[in-house]
């Protein structure tokens, strides 16, 4: 099976397409695809600073404020997608189930095969379509309708990743800029 980046590009533009017209008055500090590339999944989503110096102010008056005073644990909470106000404001699935099954009992042709690094190959190859897509997504006409502030940034990140791994892999797809490449499973 092949991955379509564009097919993940024309998926953003749609779905930010539609965000935008519905909070127009909003400028964002950052958008993600967040993902959850064994699933095949991708979620759209964006912040303001408003709705994170709210975030900010709950976590650190409760129970673990202690946690959100240095400037390291201040900058994680604010790129964590999952504490975001406009999280998963839409969702694309790659693959249907079946395909997604299909890909699996590939991996694992029977069940005393467990050969857990290509699975782990399969899900980095993904991450890396989805990450080459929001790049191509980078340079559309509506990636530059999205109010930002001066320090914007935008990243693809999977479930449960660090934001330095997810920014690391952002800078050298965008460093190396690869053609449109075959993402073939």
């Amino acid at each position: 099976m092949k991955i379509d980046t564009q097919k993940i590009v024309n998926f953003a533009i749609e779905g930010v397409e539609k965000f935008l017209q519905e909070n127009p008055e909003l400028t964002y500090y950052a958008f993600a695809f967040d993902c959850n590339a064994e699933y095949a999944e991708i979620n759209l989503c964006v912040n303001t600073e408003e709705a994170f110096a709210e975030i900010l102010a709950y976590y650190q008056s409760g129970k673990y404020g202690e946690s959100y005073q240095t400037e390291e644990n201040i900058q994680e909470l604010k790129y964590n997608t999952g504490d975001w106000k406009y999280q998963c404001f839409d969702t694309f699935y790659v693959f249907s189930e079946e395909e997604l099954s299909a890909i699996f009992n590939k991996i694992y042709p029977n069940e005393v095969d467990d050969d857990y690094q290509a699975w782990k190959a399969f899900v980095n190859e993904l991450l890396d379509a989805f990450t080459e897509s929001i790049i191509q997504f980078s340079e559309t006409k509506t990636f530059k309708k999205i109010n930002k502030t001066a320090d914007f940034k935008f990243f693809c990140i999977d479930h449960d990743e660090e934001l330095a791994d997810s920014m690391t892999r952002m800078q050298l797809f965008q460093k190396n800029k690869p053609s449109k490449r075959d993402f073939a499973f």
